[in-house]
């Protein structure tokens, strides 16, 4: 998971987690993430998250957007980065995931069954490292594996799937034996045998 640390004058005012695909940044309420300081603009700058990062895109705000001191219209942020906003800094942090399959485990299989529409009862096994769902410019979604643990993560599309009826974000997300993927309206169960 990714986040931005809140840093007004040297101080920590708050952390926000990354957990949308765009998170408008600007001075004004309508904003994901306010920053109420004048030297910010209404509506100054975009995190946009997507299948090959995250970016922090200038909105044309007044005053700019750097990072890590050097101006920007679009940078692909790496954990670590400090965007900076007028007197505020925005630290971009990558929370680490050490989950490693110990070598005694068994390697488990993995199934989508579909439960609705035309393909209701069809069973797919996840074979391959990463396998993609959905349809290209509507929603899809990757599943990946990772020892006896699949991950999935959306790609693109118009919402987020859902997964047992709650909306996922941008984050990858461990899939639990029993889930319920609804990709606009098909769903599928994940099995883990």
């Amino acid at each position: 998971m990714s986040k931005v640390v809140v840093i007004f004058n040297g101080q920590v005012q708050r952390e926000v987690a990354i957990n949308r695909a765009r998170i408008n940044v600007g001075r004004r309420p309508s904003n994901e993430l306010v920053l109420d300081h004048l030297a910010v603009s209404g509506r100054h700058a975009a995190i946009d998250t997507t299948s090959e990062g995250t970016f922090i895109l200038d909105l044309g705000s007044t005053n700019g957007t750097s990072v890590n001191g050097q101006p920007i219209k679009k940078h692909h942020l790496q954990d670590g980065d400090v965007v900076e906003l007028g007197k505020y800094q925005l630290k971009f942090v990558v929370e680490k995931d050490n989950y490693q399959i110990s070598p005694d485990e068994a390697l488990r299989v993995g199934k989508i069954k579909v439960l609705n529409g035309a393909n209701a009862g069809k069973e797919m096994v996840l074979s391959k490292q990463l396998t993609s769902l959905g349809s290209p410019g509507i929603l899809v979604v990757s599943i990946a594996r990772e020892g006896n643990r699949f991950k999935i993560s959306f790609v693109e599309g118009k919402v987020f799937p859902k997964i047992n009826e709650e909306s996922m974000d941008s984050r990858p997300r461990v899939l639990e034996h029993g889930d319920v993927i609804d990709l606009s309206g098909t769903k599928m169960e994940f099995q883990l045998e």
